[in-house]
């Protein structure tokens, strides 16, 4: 054999070779993407389908049942997903099944996961619709995660900032950890809090007694227009004794002059002196005109009368 054939020979196994890999290839695809054997057709709408692309694996409880056959825009902001998926396992979705796109690990490709659904016993159909979960982009996480970390600096410089009033000598709360006089006036301050507390905790069925004055006062207003009337009567009162108490004090006045001209106080004390001896005299002038003979008898008569008719 020359060399002319030899290498025609190599080229010829080197074609069935490749053939035969490329038919192997295509089965395996064929197989994956399910190109042969009994399929049905599920479809789920999305707003964002997140970098899913045909071909995508189609998975269920972790297990691969089919794969994405189709992408296309209902509206400018609506995306319908077809997928195709194996007959025999078409009893395990039910129409309650809820469709999300998720990653193939940390960075691989997106994936479509069908969650199958328990409250409902119906199957889907061919050609039928499930609902779908808005997917958490990479992008938001991030976005989240610079919001948190903003949130946290603004954390720490307010954390810094507390730190540094309460190590201030004169702020409260430095003066509560290291002022005992400071301390002791809050805690004084606090005990006269809770005995006001206690008081008008003490106070308060005294106000809700119906038969007490604060209550009457409150509710019966009967017993407030008397009130009302007996504090009008005294503020009355309480202007005569002022227009009395004026009179007195007038310097003209008999008892203003009593009470301060201090000369006719002293003559008034010599006239009741005075009033005082007479009555003395004629007390005595009495007893001797009782004693006289010619007139003994008289009174002596008026003195049995008198007895008579007692």
């Amino acid at each position: 054999m020359n060399k002319e054939d030899l290498n025609k020979g190599k080229l010829g196994v080197f074609v069935v070779v490749g053939i035969l890999l490329f038919i192997v290839t295509i089965y395996v695809i064929g197989i994956n993407r399910n190109l042969f054997g009994s399929n049905f057709v599920l479809n789920s709408q999305f707003k964002n389908v997140s970098g899913l692309k045909v071909g995508s694996n189609v998975r269920l409880s972790g297990i691969t049942i089919g794969s994405v056959s189709k992408i296309e825009f209902i509206t400018d902001s609506l995306v319908l997903v077809k997928l195709l998926i194996k007959d025999k396992l078409q009893q395990f979705i039910k129409v309650d099944a809820v469709a999300s796109i998720g990653s193939d690990g940390l960075v691989g490709d997106k994936v479509l996961i069908i969650e199958p659904g328990s409250s409902s016993k119906s199957i889907v159909t061919d050609n039928g619709m499930i609902a779908s979960n808005s997917t958490i982009e990479i992008e938001d996480v991030m976005k989240s995660v610079k919001k948190s970390a903003e949130n946290a600096e603004i954390i720490t410089h307010q954390l810094a900032r507390f730190s540094l009033s309460m190590n201030d000598s004169n702020g409260l709360l430095s003066k509560l950890m290291i002022d005992k006089k400071f301390a002791n006036s809050i805690d004084k301050t606090f005990k006269n809090i809770e005995i006001s507390t206690a008081e008008i905790v003490k106070f308060s069925p005294k106000l809700n007694d119906p038969n007490g004055i604060i209550n009457r006062l409150l509710v019966d207003k009967n017993f407030a227009i008397n009130m009302d009337n007996t504090l009008s009567n005294l503020q009355k009162s309480s202007a005569d004794l002022a227009l009395f108490t004026s009179k007195i004090n007038n310097d003209s006045n008999v008892l203003s002059k009593l009470i301060d001209n201090q000369r006719l106080g002293n003559s008034l004390d010599s006239t009741i002196t005075k009033i005082e001896i007479g009555t003395q005299g004629i007390i005595e002038i009495e007893n001797a005109v009782k004693s006289n003979f010619l007139l003994r008898g008289y009174f002596n008569r008026k003195k049995r009368n008198e007895e008579k008719k007692k």
